[in-house]
């Protein structure tokens, strides 16, 4: 099992596979939510989550897009 990175809690990024996406669609099933993702390459997965775990995650984009917007607007 990799190493967990103390910062982030999650495991180490050195043997991840970085994809580009084409496409997702979410769907609440049961309890959870449901991504299916397409890669640019074909490659499809699905992603299960908790609402609690993407609402983190929704937190983390907002402020990277937040980051964007002011430094476009500083430009």
């Amino acid at each position: 099992m990799p190493a967990a990175n103390t910062e982030t809690g999650m495991a180490d990024t050195a043997d991840v596979t970085t994809y580009t996406i084409k496409q997702a669609l979410a769907a609440q099933v049961g309890d959870h939510i449901e991504i299916a993702v397409e890669a640019e390459d074909g490659t499809k997965l699905k992603l299960k989550a908790t609402a609690d775990q993407l609402d983190a995650l929704v937190g983390d984009l907002e402020t990277i897009l937040d980051a964007d917007d002011s430094d476009g607007e500083s430009a």
